[in-house]
C-alpha cells in the first residue's frame, strides 16, 4: 500500500484548529468542500480547558479539486471551539444544493450572549448570508460549561428534510425539528432526571427501517418525525452521558447493535461499557462502577474481519495547575459478544483511528497522538506510511475506492486527503456504504465530536 496526498487545500494561514464538511452543488460540475478553522486550538466550555481566544474563526469554502471560491471571517463575537460552533451542510429546501448552517453571535463585544445568536444560512454559491432566525436561550441560567452546548444536524423523515437545532449535554436538554421553511416540526424537552444525558456525537440514521431517521441523543432514539423517543437504553438506572454512541450491524447475522461508552454517573455495580440491541434492551457490559470511558471506536480485523471494539478509560490529575490526561487505560472486546480480548493490536489503540485505506473491509490504523503521531501502520504492527499532520476527518471522502483520512498541517496551513491510488475494494465493503449513513454523516462533521470519534469510518 502506498497512501497519497488525492487533494490538497492551501488555507493561508497558520492552523490550531480545522473542521470540514462536503456541500453538494445542484448546478455545478464539481462539489465543494467547507473549512472552518482558525489559528486558535480548539476552546472548551469548561471552566478547567476554557481559555480566551487570540484568534478569530474562519470559513472558507473551495471546490473539491482545490479552487477557493469564497472565504469569511466571523469576527471577534464567535468563539472558535466545537461546542460554542457548530455548522453543517445540509440541503433543507430541496433544491439539490447543500446550504450551510451555523450558529452565530452578532454582537462582536459579547461573545458569552445567548441573546445575540442566531442560526444563520450561507448560500453556498455566493457566499451571503439567506437568512437568521433566533437561537433560545433556555440554557442561560446553567453553568458555564453546561450553557454552552450546542448542536445542528438533521436527516429525513418519508423523504423529507428535517433540521435539528438543540441545547444542553449534561442536565436539561432542549430540541427542535424544523421543517423545509423552517416552520418548527416538533420541540423536545428531556429534564435532567429523565434518563440518560446526550453524547459528545450525534449518529443519524434509520436505525429501525421505518422510513424516518433516527437522532442518537445519548443513548436514547428520537424520531426525526415527531421528536418522540423511541426507547432510552437503561432509563430509571443511568442518568449520565455517554461520551461514544456507535451503531453497527453484524455482516454475520444482520442484526443491529449500539455501542456505548460512559463519562459519567459513576454507580456502584452500574457497567461504564454497554451494548444495546436494536430494542435498547442490554446485550453485553463491561468495566464495573468506576472510570470515565472517553474515547472508543469499532474496527474490523483478521482475515475474518472479527469487529472489535475498543473503549478508553482517561486518566487525569493536576499538574503545575492545570487538569492533565496521563496514561489512559484501553478495554477491547468483540462488538458482538463482548468477549473480552487482551491486546487484539501490538500498540496502544486509542491512539489511533481506524481507516480502511485499500477497501478491504479491514482497517489500518493512523495514530491521531502519541509518539506516533502520523504514522499508519497495519494490524500487525508493520509502518505503512507517514502522513503527519493532525486529525480533520475519515470516511469516504470523495469518490474513489477505499477510506480517505483528511489531516492539516499547522505550521504549512494546508489540509490533505490522503487515500491509497491503488485501492480496490471487496463486496463487504462496497455493502457498507450502500446506506447513506456514512455519506449523510460526512455533512455533519461540524458538529460536536462526531468528525474525531470514527463512527463514519467503523460503524454501519
Amino acid at each position: 500500500m502506498k497512501l497519497t496526498a488525492l487533494r490538497e487545500y492551501h488555507l493561508g494561514s497558520r492552523l490550531g484548529q480545522v473542521r470540514s464538511v462536503p456541500v453538494r452543488f445542484a448546478d455545478r460540475p464539481e462539489n465543494a468542500v467547507l473549512f472552518v478553522y482558525s489559528s486558535q486550538p480548539n476552546i472548551d466550555p469548561w471552566p478547567e480547558l476554557f481559555s480566551f481566544p487570540k484568534d478569530t474563526l474562519k470559513m472558507a469554502l473551495f471546490s473539491e479539486s482545490g479552487m477557493l471560491l469564497w472565504e469569511r471571517d466571523l469576527g471577534p463575537g464567535v468563539i472558535p471551539g466545537v461546542w460554542f460552533t457548530p455548522f453543517i451542510s445540509f440541503d433543507l429546501d430541496g433544491d439539490g444544493t447543500d446550504e450551510i448552517w451555523f450558529l452565530n453571535n452578532l454582537n462582536p463585544d459579547l461573545p458569552f450572549s445567548l441573546n445575540a445568536r442566531v442560526l444563520e444560512r450561507i448560500d453556498p454559491r455566493s457566499g451571503k448570508t439567506t437568512g437568521r432566525w433566533p437561537w433560545p436561550d433556555n440554557t442561560i441560567d446553567d453553568t458555564m460549561s453546561h450553557s454552552y452546548r450546542f448542536y445542528i444536524t438533521g436527516g429525513y423523515a418519508q423523504g423529507e428534510p428535517v433540521l435539528v437545532t438543540a441545547q444542553g449535554t449534561y442536565a436539561n436538554m432542549y430540541l427542535r425539528g424544523h421543517n423545509a421553511n423552517m416552520e418548527k416540526r416538533w420541540e423536545t424537552v428531556i429534564g435532567k432526571d429523565d434518563g440518560a444525558r446526550a453524547s459528545h456525537l450525534c449518529p443519524v440514521l434509520d436505525f429501525n427501517d421505518d422510513g424516518v431517521d433516527e437522532l442518537f441523543w445519548g443513548e436514547r432514539l428520537i424520531s426525526l418525525a415527531d421528536g418522540r423517543e423511541l426507547f432510552c437504553g437503561d432509563k430509571g438506572r443511568y442518568l449520565g452521558h455517554s461520551d461514544i454512541v456507535l451503531p453497527f450491524v453484524d455482516s454475520k447475522t444482520g442484526r443491529k447493535y449500539i455501542f456505548t461508552a460512559r463519562e459519567d454517573y459513576e454507580q456502584e455495580g452500574e457497567p461504564r461499557v454497554i451494548t444495546y440491541d436494536e430494542k435498547g434492551e442490554r446485550v453485553w457490559t463491561a468495566v464495573d462502577s468506576l472510570g470515565h470511558m472517553h474515547n472508543g471506536w469499532l474496527a474490523n480485523i483478521g482475515e475474518d474481519c472479527r469487529k472489535i471494539a475498543m473503549a478508553m478509560r482517561i486518566n487525569r490529575q493536576v499538574i503545575n495547575n492545570a487538569i492533565c490526561d496521563t496514561e489512559p487505560t484501553d478495554f477491547y472486546f468483540d462488538a458482538v459478544t463482548g468477549e473480552a480480548l487482551e491486546r487484539p493490536l501490538p500498540f496502544q489503540g486509542s491512539q489511533y483511528m481506524p481507516v480502511d485505506f485499500d477497501g478491504d473491509n479491514r482497517h489500518e490504523f493512523c495514530a491521531v497522538t502519541g509518539e506516533n503521531a502520523g504514522w499508519v501502520r497495519d494490524v500487525s504492527g508493520n509502518y505503512i506510511a507517514y502522513l503527519g499532520g493532525e486529525q480533520v476527518r475519515s470516511g469516504k471522502l470523495l469518490e474513489h475506492p477505499g477510506e480517505q483520512m483528511m489531516l492539516f498541517y499547522p505550521q504549512e496551513g494546508t489540509v490533505r486527503i490522503w487515500g491509497d491510488p491503488e485501492a480496490k475494494e471487496v463486496p463487504a465493503f462496497t455493502q457498507r456504504y450502500q446506506g447513506p449513513y456514512h455519506h449523510l454523516m460526512q455533512h455533519f462533521m461540524g458538529t460536536g465530536y462526531n468528525h474525531m470519534n470514527s463512527h463514519v469510518s467503523c460503524g454501519m
